[in-house]
């Protein structure tokens, strides 16, 4: 099962269980929170500017959640659970 790693720069990477990295992940911004869906095939990323992003594992955008306002995102079995800045929870389903 592969990992994300967060750097304290805000660089993330896709490791292996082993620790070796696989690939860079994001836009280039400064990732806050990232998160694979149960088969590993899409993650949700977020960034420290509130931007919240589903990528497939070689890092191609498939959606844009939001452009501003995110803290972290999970993904459920009924959805996507965001959390806002100000701590409100909201599911996307």
């Amino acid at each position: 099962m592969n990992y994300f790693e967060i750097k304290p720069t805000g660089e993330a990477y896709i490791r292996t269980d082993s620790g070796t990295i696989i690939r860079k992940v994001g836009n280039g911004e400064s990732v806050n929170h990232a998160e694979f869906n149960n088969d590993e095939s899409l993650f949700i990323i977020t960034y420290d500017s509130g931007r919240c992003e589903i990528r497939d594992r070689k890092n191609k955008l498939v959606e844009t959640i939001t452009s501003e306002g995110i803290k972290e995102a999970f993904f459920r079995k009924d959805g996507i659970l965001l959390v806002l800045k100000d701590g409100t929870k909201i599911m996307k389903g």
